[in-house]
């Protein structure tokens, strides 16, 4: 037992007369170095491609087929101007109808008549896509918003519905157009 004091004694000693940090197994790990956002570094040879995001990941607020803001101006512009880049066929539709049912229906309903699963005072006056209603914001009723306006919605959110542009691709926010684009044109009777 004695000789287990000493030893303890002795590693306290040691070690409280070592004026410096002890040994650092790893030092990169504790001190990495820093760097200025836009500032100069050696890390890259070509500075302009260390800021290309990487293959297969999706540049915020970038769009390539769709370039109005946020704002009621950039919405009735988009509903003028702008058309969906992709082809209304089966497997576009059928995607879109997939999505819709991840992302819309608990909200829109399975035919975009509303009456979805969400029950909230909030959401209680969900829009009808087959209503012929009005609309104040694009002067059309829902069943006649055009491509733009959709998409538009989608991206940037409207009233009650958040934006969905962390969440959906560019052109699975085009699939779901595609289908809300038939449930316009459903009856359901």
């Amino acid at each position: 037992m004695n000789r287990l004091l000493i030893l303890a004694f002795i590693a306290l000693i040691c070690s409280c007369s070592n004026p410096g940090p002890g040994y650092e197994f790893m030092p990169n790990m504790y001190r990495s170095p820093s760097l200025e956002t836009y500032g100069q570094n050696n890390f890259f040879s070509d500075s302009l491609n260390a800021r290309k995001p990487v293959e297969g990941t999706i540049a915020r607020n970038y769009l390539s087929t769709f370039s109005y803001d946020a704002s009621l101006q950039g919405y009735l512009d988009a509903g003028k101007n702008a058309v969906n880049p992709l082809e209304n066929n089966e497997a576009n539709l059928e995607e879109g109808k997939k999505l819709y049912s991840m992302f819309c229906k608990h909200c829109h309903g399975e035919f975009g008549a509303g009456g979805g699963s969400i029950n909230h005072p909030i959401y209680s006056a969900v829009p009808h896509y087959n209503a012929g209603k009005l609309l104040r914001r694009a002067n059309v009723p829902m069943n006649q918003l055009k491509s733009g306006h959709i998409f538009h919605a989608i991206t940037y959110g409207l009233n009650a519905m958040g934006p969905h542009s962390s969440q959906l691709s560019e052109d699975e926010r085009w699939k779901i157009v595609l289908y809300v684009q038939e449930l316009q044109n459903y009856n359901a009777e």
